[in-house]
């Protein structure tokens, strides 16, 4: 399969919340060099008169729970899985997930973009022709600037859906398995055995069955890219299903998790979250009920038509919106999850 096919978006929610705020929990000092014991019978060197340096700033304070949530009193990411290789033009999103929190109820809520979707309103007057996977790429080749692109792609969501979102995270495709390892995998449950050959893991593929299997990162990334079974939209569902697992896994881990996290968030996740939020993301992080999330995929009928002889599909965009409206005011008014 190509790894076109791979959900990486899986990853970000658990980085967000643990992995990026974990950059703050330890210290930035650096260890004081070993003194010189190999030269002590070296002649001496001249001491310079040192240049004076500007007085630094002072250190920001870290931002609280408020700081971070937007007008409508919550916490809400762009979650986007990266397909990133050679041979392929452009970065395109096949994973594509809004996420969100309400501090005060504590419920979580996160609706899939299928990859393929097309005519997806950008902005007033405007919808996006090709399928939605391909906008990031284009906004990253028309400004030049990766950020600049996610945050243009993060608005452009926003309108669609009419709803606010407060910021992005991307994660390019080996950043599941690396997170899944570094946490000691994930364990998600099953109604029935999941079968297919087609996945690169052993000379079987993919084998899991009916249970709470505990999966490692390769086969996380397996059970996020297989469709061959079922369909697209399904695949969507393991995606987040990986991400409730490992937002849970962390927070069991707890601190033994921080160290391998710091260095997936570094090398790994793009984001616009100030780095000053970590403490305030970790308090997000244990608030989420993540026993009962709420989770919806963008597929036909209800919420897109199929588009006759292609595998793309078109927003309900009204019905799409009226959906993000319930969620980002049930947990609001304490409805039902």
């Amino acid at each position: 399969m190509s790894r076109s096919r791979l959900a990486l978006a899986s990853a970000a929610l658990c980085l967000v919340l643990a992995g990026c705020g974990s950059l703050a929990a330890g210290s930035d000092d650096q260890a004081t060099p070993a003194p010189d014991t190999a030269g002590r019978d070296r002649a001496p060197t001249p001491t310079m008169t040192p240049t004076p340096t500007a007085t630094p700033e002072p250190t920001k304070p870290p931002l609280e729970v408020a700081d971070l949530l937007g007008t409508d009193g919550r916490f809400t990411v762009l979650l986007l899985g990266s397909d990133r290789r050679k041979g392929i033009a452009g970065e395109r999103t096949d994973a594509i997930i809004v996420a969100t929190i309400d501090p005060a109820s504590g419920k979580v809520a996160m609706v899939s973009l299928p990859r393929d979707t097309v005519n997806v309103p950008i902005a007033p007057g405007q919808a996006y022709p090709g399928r939605i996977n391909t906008l990031y790429g284009e906004l990253q080749a028309s400004t030049g600037k990766k950020k600049t692109a996610l945050t243009r792609l993060r608005e452009a969501l926003a309108y669609a859906f009419d709803t606010e979102i407060d910021y992005y995270a991307l994660v390019d495709f080996d950043g599941l398995v690396r997170l899944v390892d570094s946490i000691g995998g994930v364990e998600i449950e099953l109604a029935e055995e999941l079968i297919d050959p087609s996945m690169h893991l052993g000379k079987k593929g993919l084998r899991l069955k009916a249970g709470t299997p505990n999966l490692d990162g390769k086969e996380a990334l397996a059970f996020s890219r297989t469709r061959h079974t079922d369909s697209d939209y399904d695949r969507s569902r393991r995606q987040q299903q990986v991400i409730i697992a490992a937002g849970a896994r962390v927070r069991e881990a707890g601190l033994s998790a921080l160290p391998a996290l710091v260095e997936l968030a570094r090398k790994k996740l793009t984001t616009d979250i100030p780095m000053r939020a970590a403490p305030a993301l970790l308090e997000l992080a244990a608030a989420a009920d993540l026993e009962k999330p709420r989770s919806f995929v963008l597929e036909p009928v209800r919420w897109a038509r199929e588009l006759p002889g292609s595998y793309t599909i078109t927003p309900r965009v009204t019905e799409v919106q009226k959906l993000f409206a319930r969620l980002m005011s049930d947990a609001a008014q304490g409805g039902a999850g």
